[in-house]
């Protein structure tokens, strides 16, 4: 059976009404249809938002025309898998258009404590590969089936393309302080090298030109290398934050 059109339900109302209006003394009269044949079968919370009319029987009852649907609109996505930014779909806020600025592999950080919308909190734990076969083809060369573990660690740019390169970690560490200076440095000015330096040097006031004549030795690491001196600390001033990666859409 076909759905009626607006206008074919709008003259159907106006002649049912002119026949419960007809005068009581017709000689014959037939039974009125029902809502449900004459094309009211929806409710009115189903028409929300649209065009409708209410049958003349029921008012419980109405027919509405029914729009495209959210797939041939294109809101294609579940949007509780959407990476980021979405659409929502006019008639079903569970469908929509995700706004993909994230690929499978992709990192970012984030104030918040646990996994959402396709972001897998970094803490090494596994993973599957069946639900995320995307993140799996994207970082398997790196750290199998397991997420990468990103708690306490900086990140910064790797000095090679190679997978392995990604998954090690660099402990920390400083710069060796290096330098010398040769014996025998009574009565003649050394030379010095490295980190040590020539403070001063004395001559005894009681005997001069003795054993006690002698050089204050120096030590200063900037010296050796210029890194030392340019912080009071080693750990720089720091807030943290978790990492998360993004895993693709989950197979169910």
């Amino acid at each position: 059976m076909s759905v009626p059109s607006l206008s074919y339900l709008l003259l159907s109302s106006a002649a049912v009404l002119l026949v419960t209006a007809a005068e009581a003394s017709a000689q014959s009269c037939t039974t009125a249809p029902s809502c449900s044949a004459l094309g009211y079968t929806k409710s009115v919370s189903q028409c929300s938002g649209k065009a409708m009319i209410k049958c003349p029987f029921d008012t419980a009852l109405v027919f509405c025309e029914d729009g495209p649907s959210c797939d041939s609109l294109g809101f294609t996505d579940t949007v509780s898998e959407c990476p980021g930014s979405y659409v929502k779909c006019p008639t079903d806020s569970s469908k929509g258009k995700c706004d993909f600025e994230a690929s499978p592999g992709d990192l970012k950080y984030s104030l918040r404590t646990s996994d959402h919308n396709g972001w897998l909190l970094c803490n090494g734990r596994s993973y599957s590969s069946s639900q995320y076969p995307e993140l799996y083809a994207a970082i398997s060369g790196s750290f199998g089936s397991y997420l990468p573990s990103y708690s306490g660690y900086f990140l910064k740019a790797a000095s090679t393309s190679s997978a392995y390169s990604f998954k090690t970690a660099q402990q920390a560490g400083l710069p060796n302080i290096t330098g010398r200076f040769p014996q025998g440095i009574r009565n003649y000015t050394p030379t010095f090298y490295g980190a040590f330096y020539n403070y001063a040097y004395y001559r005894s006031y009681w005997a001069p030109d003795t054993a006690t004549d002698g050089l204050w030795l120096g030590f200063d690491a900037s010296r050796s290398n210029s890194i030392y001196g340019r912080s009071s600390t080693v750990t720089p001033q720091n807030y943290s934050a978790n990492v998360f990666i993004y895993s693709g859409r989950k197979k169910r």
